[in-house]
């Protein structure tokens, strides 16, 4: 005996979906219907957009966090006649990256394997890449429906690691220029500049420079270039020109007279008035500007303790460590268990105050540099 469901029975409606076209022969191959793989916009802005899509650009400057002299190397880019700023200072494009990859990923894993225009893998990659130019079209200066010259490059920016191995995917044509600082000056540069802690600043510096050191070892050496702070302050026009070299442009061209001139942005101590917050006016350099001595007046015990956490690191970039002695070693132990108790109390009286959230890469962004003094 038949079950009656909204009016008719279960056979009923067995009978009627039999007579209907297999979902196989609703969802036939492009191929197979008489259509084309690929749909062609013929309008003006849609064949720039995808010309500018196709061009060598555009040029990433990363740097492991903030207060590590980013805005100083854009600008110092920024006066080559080829390169035009993004229209968002920092975009943290990379940052936020791993929403849109696994979109792309869930999407193309959603569709039959005929579906596909060439595999799984190449699909996934194609999306990105076109969510990607859309990314570019967004900050550029330039109208979609102007063309900007052949060899104009777009130039972006972020203070920060996160992502930096999503380049290659988003971004295929791009080259990558990483920004590393001492750890102790930019740690002492982001305490004066946001509040933040010693001890939870310098686990992130860490952190992210060995992620970065992570994705440039087993990345394409021919697409990243890293370089230091200190070396770009002291002598900018050697780095600028080796710099140039590597993302192709022609350095000729570049005005390295007009290095001097180029102003100091948003520093922890220069053009500062007492208590005013960082600003991001410019300002002329004087002979008191010295940023490669932020951590001249820390105490030993806190070089010592940075030196434990990042030594490592900082010798991979060829910064000094200080000599850890037996009993150095036994405090810093000790060290690491408080924090990590801290860190553990600190979750639990905060666990009642969490909210879902979905996007933790956007988390990762918000919640990182801007809190280190939480």
């Amino acid at each position: 005996m038949a079950t009656a469901i909204g009016g008719k029975s279960v056979t009923a409606a067995r009978d009627h979906r039999a007579r209907l076209p297999s979902n196989s022969a609703l969802h036939l191959p492009l191929s197979k219907m008489g259509g084309s793989r690929r749909s062609f916009d013929p309008t003006p802005v849609a064949i720039l957009a995808r010309d500018r899509a196709a061009r060598p650009e555009p040029i990433i400057l990363l740097a492991p966090c903030q207060r590590s002299g980013s805005h100083y190397l854009e600008a110092l880019l920024a006066l080559h006649p080829a390169c035009r700023k993004s229209l968002i200072p920092e975009d943290f494009f990379l940052a936020n990256s791993a929403t849109l990859i696994n979109f792309c990923r869930s999407l193309t894993e959603s569709w039959e394997p005929d579906w596909c225009l060439d595999d799984r893998a190449g699909d996934t990659a194609r999306l990105a890449a076109g969510f990607g130019a859309v990314l570019l079209q967004f900050v550029d200066p330039v109208a979609p429906e102007v063309a900007p010259p052949d060899d104009c490059r777009l130039l972006l920016r972020t203070p920060a690691g996160d992502g930096i191995e999503a380049a290659a995917t988003l971004f295929p044509n791009a080259r990558v220029v990483v920004l590393a600082r001492d750890g102790p000056a930019t740690v002492e540069s982001g305490r004066r500049s946001f509040g933040w802690r010693y001890e939870m600043a310098m686990r992130a510096w860490r952190d992210s420079v060995r992620h970065i050191f992570s994705v440039l070892a087993d990345g394409d050496g021919e697409r990243y270039h890293l370089v230091r702070f200190e070396d770009i302050f002291t002598d900018p026009a050697r780095e600028i020109a080796q710099i140039l070299d590597f993302i192709g442009l022609d350095r000729r061209t570049y005005p390295f007279d007009g290095i001097g001139a180029v102003p100091v942005f948003g520093s922890s101590t220069l053009g500062r008035a007492k208590g005013e917050p960082v600003h991001w006016r410019p300002v002329a350099r004087d002979q008191n500007f010295d940023p490669l001595n932020r951590a001249r007046s820390w105490p030993r015990h806190r070089l010592k303790r940075f030196t434990w956490l990042a030594g490592p690191e900082l010798k991979e970039l060829g910064y000094p460590v200080q000599p850890l002695s037996a009993l150095d070693r036994v405090w810093n132990v000790v060290h690491d268990g408080l924090h990590g108790l801290g860190r553990v109390g600190f979750h639990i009286g905060a666990f009642r105050l969490r909210q879902p959230r979905i996007f933790s890469d956007r988390r990762r962004r918000y919640l990182s540099w801007r809190t280190l003094n939480n």
